[in-house]
Formats: C-alpha cells, structure tokens, sequence
C-alpha cells in the first residue's frame, strides 16, 4: 500500500509506481558512501532506536532533556527546541520529550504544531493530564472552544478531585 496520499492532497494516480523506479539512486548513494553495509543500518533496520544503537543510557538521556530544561529556563527557545528535537528523534516512544518540545513550540506560538506533539505523546502516554491542558490551551489559540472544552474535561476527570 502507498502512503504518499495526505490529506487535503489529491493521490496522484500510480505515483508510487512511478516513484519506485526513480529510488535506484539512494541505494547507489548508500553503496557509495559505503553505508549500504554500516552496522547502524542494519540496526534501524532490525528496528532498533537511535538511542539504542548509540548505545545512550537512560542517565545520559536524562541529561540532554535536562539541558533542555535549562536552555527554557535561560529564554533560549531555540536551543531548547533543538535539544528536544533531538531527543524526539534519538528515543520515539518516551512521551517525555515530544511533550517538551510542544511546549517550546507552544511557547514561541507555533500553536498548531504544538497541538500535534501534544496529540503524539498523548499516543504514547493517554494519563499525561499536563498534555490535555496544553492541548487544550492550544486549541483555544485556534478558536476551536468546543474542543477545547472536550479535552479539558478529559484533563480534569483524570486529575480527578484530589489534583483539582
């Protein structure tokens, strides 16, 4: 099955079949450069993480998302975007850090990407009440009140009476 349709985009009739043969190129490439056969290839393709194949600890990931925290702290927005960017990037499923980097979106008003990133680690974690807030915050940015008001009462019935 082709997945290049995208919503609000027409499928352009056969376009995989017309792209497939044109891809020669990126194996060329990868033979070229000699990564065609690098360890780290076949990882990803066994499945395994970034993290995983950098062989990245828990206590150093925790670093770089503290780092992270510090840049926020300083102002540095785009620092902190980097870092979080980063961290999405070396450890998908850690609902931590797509979270982190809404919210650095969210503060440099970049609302409807924000909104999607909250939406991810709320994929990754459904009991992450502080995304339902900040995804209701977004929402009301959009002028979207009815969703809005859904999710934050999603967050409020999973704080429950005692965080309220």
């Amino acid at each position: 099955m082709c997945l290049y349709w995208t919503s609000g985009f027409p499928h352009p009739k056969n376009s995989c079949s017309r792209l497939r043969p044109q891809s020669h190129w990126l194996k060329e490439a990868l033979d070229a450069l000699g990564l065609a056969d690098d360890d780290r290839i076949k990882l990803m393709r066994a499945g395994y993480s970034p993290k995983e194949i950098l062989d990245l600890s828990d206590d150093e990931m925790d670093a770089l998302f503290h780092s992270g925290f510090q840049a926020l702290r300083v102002g540095d927005l785009e620092k902190a975007r980097d870092m979080f960017a980063t961290l999405c990037r070396l450890d998908a499923l850690d609902a931590r850090f797509p979270f982190a980097l809404a919210s650095t979106l969210q503060l440099q008003g970049r609302f409807d990407v924000a909104a999607k990133l909250y939406l991810l680690a709320l994929g990754l974690d459904a009991e992450l009440i502080d995304a339902y807030v900040r995804l209701g915050e977004c929402l009301i940015q959009a002028q979207e009140y009815t969703e809005a008001r859904d999710v934050l009462e999603v967050a409020l019935a999973l704080a429950g009476e005692e965080d309220v």
